[in-house]
């Protein structure tokens, strides 16, 4: 088990809390060999890796896409706010709000994904090491008897 405050645990709560939130890119943590020593993926699959990281990327681009393109249907608001309940769905154009709100979906997704992610970050870590050791040393354990048969037939 990891301790909290050694590297192994601590370098991928840095890059969650500082870059994770728009590109992911704390799950290449699970990559063997780039902040762990292990050869073997543990917990989770390279696809698996790369469709967390994707997710995020498809959600900041959907949600800038959607963002820019109600941008040219705004209609100021009465009232001089920038933008209200009553302003949105009383003054604003249906295509404007649906782009407003899907905009705002793709936004809670990412908080909701990164939050998710690193409340279950120093858990995923503990199981995927356990894991990849375990495929470790059985790689090992075969070598060990290969070799041992090896020796036996010579």
């Amino acid at each position: 088990m990891a301790v909290f405050f050694s590297k192994r645990v601590m370098y991928p709560y840095l890059i969650w809390l500082a870059f994770g939130f728009f590109h992911g890119l704390h799950w290449l943590n699970f990559f063997p060999g780039i902040l762990n020593d292990n050869r073997h993926y543990g917990k989770f699959s390279k696809t698996a890796i790369w469709c967390h990281i994707v997710a995020y990327w498809f959600s900041v681009v959907c949600f800038f896409i959607f963002r820019q393109t109600m941008q040219p249907w705004y209609i100021q608001c009465a009232g001089g706010e920038s933008m209200s309940v009553h302003c949105l769905f009383n003054e604003q154009r249906p295509d404007y709000i649906a782009f407003y709100i899907i905009h705002l979906i793709f936004l809670a997704y990412i908080v909701i994904k990164w939050i998710v992610d690193g409340l279950f970050l120093y858990y995923w870590i503990n199981v995927s090491d356990s894991i990849a050791k375990k495929q470790d040393d059985n790689i090992e354990e075969i070598k060990d008897s290969k070799t041992a048969n090896t020796a036996l037939i010579s």
